[in-house]
C-alpha cells in the first residue's frame, strides 16, 4: 500500500500542475475579456482575435487541466443513499463494476480524442484571429490528457478497493461512510 500511495503522491503532482494552469488560463480569459471590453469603450475598437483566442486557447486550457482535480475530488454524483444499505460484499462488487464502466468509458474518450488530435496535427488545424492563422491542434491534445489523467486516477481508486479489506474508497482519499450522506444538501 506504501507503493501506491508514494505512486499517487507523483500523480498528484501532475494534479495540482493542472490546478495552476488552469488557474493561469482563467486569469489569462478575465484578464484579456476585461482589456478588450475597456478597449470598445475607450478607443471604439476591439482586440483583435481576443474572443477566438479565449475560445480556442484559453477556455481548452482551463477546461481540460483541471478535469482530473474535479473528478478525483469526489464532487461526481453517486447513489450511496442506495447502495450504503446492501451488504459489504455487494457494495464493493457495485462500486467496482462501476469504476470499471467509468474506466471503459475515459477510455474510449482517451482514444477517440487522441485520433482526432492526430489528424488535427496532420491537417493543421487552425483558426483565424485578427487576420493571422493560430494554430489549434497543440491543444487539442490537452483533451486526451485530460482523461488520461481520470483514467489513471480511476485505476488507481480501482487497486486501492482491491487491497482494502473493510472500507470502500469513492476517490482515493476518501472512503464512503453513511455520515457522507446525512451531510449532504438537498434543494428542494
Amino acid at each position: 500500500m506504501n507503493k501506491l500511495m508514494n505512486a499517487y503522491r507523483v500523480f498528484d503532482y501532475f494534479k495540482k500542475a493542472g490546478i495552476f494552469l488552469s488557474g493561469v488560463a482563467m486569469f489569462s480569459m478575465i484578464f484579456l475579456i476585461t482589456a478588450d471590453v475597456i478597449s470598445r469603450n475607450v478607443t471604439s475598437k476591439s482586440i483583435p482575435g481576443s474572443y477566438e483566442i479565449v475560445q480556442n486557447y484559453l477556455m481548452s486550457l482551463a477546461s481540460f487541466t483541471i478535469i482530473v482535480y474535479a473528478y478525483s475530488s469526489g464532487v461526481m454524483p453517486r447513489i450511496s443513499m442506495v447502495v450504503e444499505r446492501m451488504p459489504y460484499f455487494l457494495q464493493k462488487v457495485l462500486l467496482l463494476l462501476m469504476l470499471a464502466v467509468e474506466l471503459i468509458i475515459a477510455i474510449l474518450f482517451v482514444y477517440y480524442t487522441l485520433n482526432y488530435s492526430i489528424t488535427g496535427v496532420a491537417e493543421g488545424h487552425a483558426f483565424p484571429a485578427g487576420g493571422i492563422l493560430f494554430p489549434i491542434y497543440p491543444f487539442l491534445f490537452l483533451v486526451p490528457m485530460g482523461f488520461m489523467g481520470i483514467v489513471i486516477e480511476i485505476i488507481f481508486i480501482i487497486i486501492k478497493n482491491i487491497l482494502s479489506k473493510k472500507q470502500l474508497w469513492i476517490t482515493f482519499t476518501k472512503r464512503q461512510s453513511s455520515d457522507e450522506v446525512m451531510d449532504q444538501t438537498y434543494v428542494s
